[in-house]
């Protein structure tokens, strides 16, 4: 019985966290009706996007500082629902820029806190039980609810059905299901942290060369440029493909955006067996490569260049993250500093806003100049932690971790 109301318990949670990874990327195809319909510019479009990503990290600063029992656990869980709900029926009814940047905000919020609590509450149900249950939920949540919601509105937008409002009377649905759900594993989601003896894992050290903070450094280098691009391709993708590649078809933009994420996902799946500067290696050089394609793409006007650019930076970005990602951990358990583990996250969610240079510099230029000035900008960063990240890895040999 234990196992069956855990088992509700984290598909619950799941429920609830895809709602609000769902609420992340249900947007994006709506950006160019907001174009058409109100008038938008470019920068201000990036930045309702981007505002996003503030309410995000401010969530995720402040639920570090705030201490919550874990009895007490459901509370924050339905206030990241609460902000979910509250930004969908602000979505649902805005008609100016002001309001798609509190509602976008809101949702960040939603967003930020759901991620951090929801992770805490299934590490806490299943660590008794399967091993890799919470990450494997956690992930699938995350991943699904980001590539589903370009292509519900996707759909929605090319057959024009009640296109501004009928996404979120989705996302206000599952908002309630998964509140509901949550509402009623209550005592599972809530029950108290139960002391486990574990056995220490033995670290050992191939290389006196130990990883160091200089390897987080590189590693946030690569996150920053990583998500930026893929901020790049959510936020400015539906636009340029529609008005500089002539990509009138809404379904075709949001399956492709869909697919970035779904390879992306695939990609951490697959990279998580490889040995971690293995995969920021190969992520990187994907990252170059892909900023190359695209470039090319803008050169020739071609959209299958870009399709497959967006698709190499999926790949690319689902390896830098497994990669980086167990980098930092290593360095912060050798240093005991687990603050560390944040400032990736921090560092990566900035990056969200390095596209609102490109939309900045699209309503002063001419589109094709300020697109070929951005990605050389890319590229350049690109290079840079390209010649970093293989040095470095040189220099440090495998850090394996057996029990």
């Amino acid at each position: 019985m234990s196992d069956i109301r855990s088992s509700w318990a984290g598909l619950a949670l799941a429920l609830a966290f895809f709602s609000g990874m769902l609420s992340s990327s249900l947007p994006t195809p709506l950006y160019p009706v907001y174009i058409s319909l109100y008038g938008f510019s470019a920068s201000q479009i990036m930045t309702v996007f981007g505002v996003y990503a503030a309410g995000v990290l401010f969530a995720l600063i402040v639920t570090a500082k705030i201490n919550i029992r874990p009895e007490s656990y459901t509370i924050p869980i339905y206030a990241g629902l609460g902000c979910v709900f509250l930004s969908s029926l602000l979505m649902m009814f805005a008609h100016n820029i002001i309001t798609l940047i509190l509602a976008r905000f809101i949702t960040g919020l939603g967003s930020g806190i759901l991620m951090a609590y929801i992770n805490r509450s299934l590490i806490k149900i299943f660590d008794t039980e399967i091993s890799n249950a919470a990450a494997l939920t956690a992930t699938a949540s995350l991943i699904l609810g980001q590539a589903i919601g370009p292509l519900i509105t996707g759909n929605i937008v090319h057959h024009d059905f009640y296109k501004l409002k009928a996404p979120y009377v989705i996302l206000l649905s599952l908002v309630v299901i998964s509140t509901i759900g949550v509402w009623r594993s209550r005592q599972v989601v809530n029950k108290p942290i139960i002391p486990i003896l574990i056995e220490r894992q033995k670290i050992i050290i191939e290389s006196i060369n130990m990883l160091s903070f200089r390897d987080v450094i590189f590693c946030c280098m690569a996150i920053f440029l990583s998500w930026a691009m893929a901020s790049t391709f959510m936020s400015q993708g539906p636009i340029l493909a529609h008005i500089y590649f002539n990509v009138t078809s809404v379904q075709r933009v949001s399956y492709s955006l869909s697919a970035f994420l779904l390879v992306a996902g695939a990609t951490q799946l697959v990279m998580r067996k490889k040995h971690h500067y293995f995969s920021l290696r190969i992520g990187v050089t994907a990252q170059l490569a892909a900023v190359l394609i695209a470039l090319v793409s803008v050169y020739t006007i071609s959209p299958g260049l870009l399709l497959i650019s967006v698709m190499m930076e999926g790949f690319a970005y689902g390896a830098i993250l497994v990669g980086a990602v167990t980098i930092v951990n290593i360095v912060a358990r050798q240093s005991q500093q687990t603050h560390i583990i944040n400032l990736l996250y921090i560092v990566g969610y900035v990056g969200n806003w390095l596209p609102f240079s490109l939309s900045t510099m699209m309503d002063h230029l001419p589109m094709k100049t300020a697109l070929v000035d951005y990605l050389f900008i890319c590229i350049l960063f690109s290079i840079s932690v390209f010649i970093s990240t293989y040095i470095s890895g040189r220099n440090n040999r495998a850090v394996q971790i057996r029990s």
